[in-house]
């Protein structure tokens, strides 16, 4: 965009008059014109007296290029921190059980670590990457520092952390307040203030400085490896609190087991009342199916026994269920291998909580 004209004129005028050019910009200043605007006109008055163009370092002006990668940068250092966060206050949830604040964490806690770790798995490596990239250009070219772009979205992304940390602290609280145990309120605390004040600091401190310098590269280099060195602990956390790819689907297998177990023993169970005192011969007089083992598609086996009771039989890949409910042991715990189940037609079977990890 070119200087304004009138801009141009006074500053000619002002110059010619022997005022110093510092003066003629400051007064300008004042009057409300951009600092960019000025130095343009400046530069339009010097290339009249000279006759030559003032040149133009090679990749000034690449603000479209700067914020596509800021932007990338906020946005991966976003997703990697919310799953960084989701997958910490999973394992301590894990870690330091609560019964009264469980429900249906068990599922869900499986869901969040293998959300949160492919989270961290994908956006770090990427916001590392781009990182080094832009530190890399800054260095090789210290006007980038005081680019305008830099400042105002590293001050909006500042912005969007300070609300997403002060939820994260505000829902740890509350869960304080309705009678969570003090021990994962502390846990969950420190993983927020340690996450938002790593970034803070980062970045404020990034803004505060001025110039490239070797301290600075040191001070990038030395987040890069505590923050390396904490995704890489937290991801082989929860690798170590899942199991392999293979565990899981194994796990997933026998908690389809124990689904059409519970399901069989409803429909045997229905058959009971509706046929005093009888046992349904074999499964086919009940409406069960079909349901059929997840993996070898193998029927399960039925064998009925004197009275109301009856034997349901599968095979699993991994032992299950042993943890103590609200009610007592868990009819549903069962060793690795060929299993039956000691099932009561007169008595309602419990719903299965399918938590079957070791």
């Amino acid at each position: 965009m070119p200087a304004d004209p009138k801009v141009i004129e006074f500053i000619e005028k002002a110059l010619a008059a022997g005022i110093p050019p510092e003066s003629v910009l400051g007064v300008l200043s004042a009057r409300g014109w951009p600092e960019k605007e000025l130095y343009d006109a400046l530069a339009a008055h010097y290339q009249r007296l000279t006759g030559v163009d003032v040149p133009r370092r090679a990749g000034a002006g690449a603000s479209a290029r700067e914020a596509f990668f800021y932007l990338l940068i906020f946005s991966t250092l976003a997703t990697w921190t919310l799953g960084f966060g989701y997958l910490a206050f999973a394992l301590i949830d894990h870690w330091l059980a609560d019964a009264l604040f469980s429900g249906f964490q068990p599922t869900f806690e499986t869901y969040t670590i293998t959300w949160s770790m492919a989270t961290l798995i994908i956006a770090f490596p990427v916001y590392l990457l781009i990182s080094r990239i832009v530190i890399r250009e800054t260095a090789a070219n210290p006007e980038k520092i005081d680019s305008g772009i830099r400042k105002w979205l590293t001050y909006m992304a500042l912005v969007i952390a300070a609300v997403i940390f002060m939820g994260d602290l505000i829902t740890v609280l509350a869960s304080l307040l309705r009678g969570e145990i003090t021990s994962r309120f502390l846990a969950k605390s420190f993983v927020v203030l340690l996450l938002s004040g790593g970034v803070f600091y980062y970045y404020f401190g990034g803004l505060r400085g001025t110039e490239a310098t070797s301290g600075s590269f040191n001070r990038d280099r030395l987040m890069a490896a505590l923050t390396l060195a904490g995704v890489v602990l937290l991801i082989t956390l929860g690798f170590w609190n899942l199991g392999a790819p293979r565990a899981q689907r194994q796990i997933r297998a026998d908690n389809q087991r124990i689904r059409h177990i519970y399901q069989l023993s409803t429909d045997i169970r229905n058959y009971w009342n509706a046929h005093p005192s009888q046992l349904p011969t074999g499964l086919d007089q009940i409406f069960a199916g079909p349901y059929l083992d997840p993996v070898t598609h193998a029927p399960y086996e039925y064998h009925p026994k004197q009275g109301s009771r009856y034997e349901l039989c599968a095979t699993f890949q991994r032992r299950g269920g042993h943890r103590e409910t609200a009610t007592g042991p868990d009819p549903w715990a069962h060793p690795a291998g060929h299993y039956c189940f000691q099932l009561d037609a007169a008595m309602m079977q419990p719903f299965p909580q399918l938590d079957y990890s070791e």
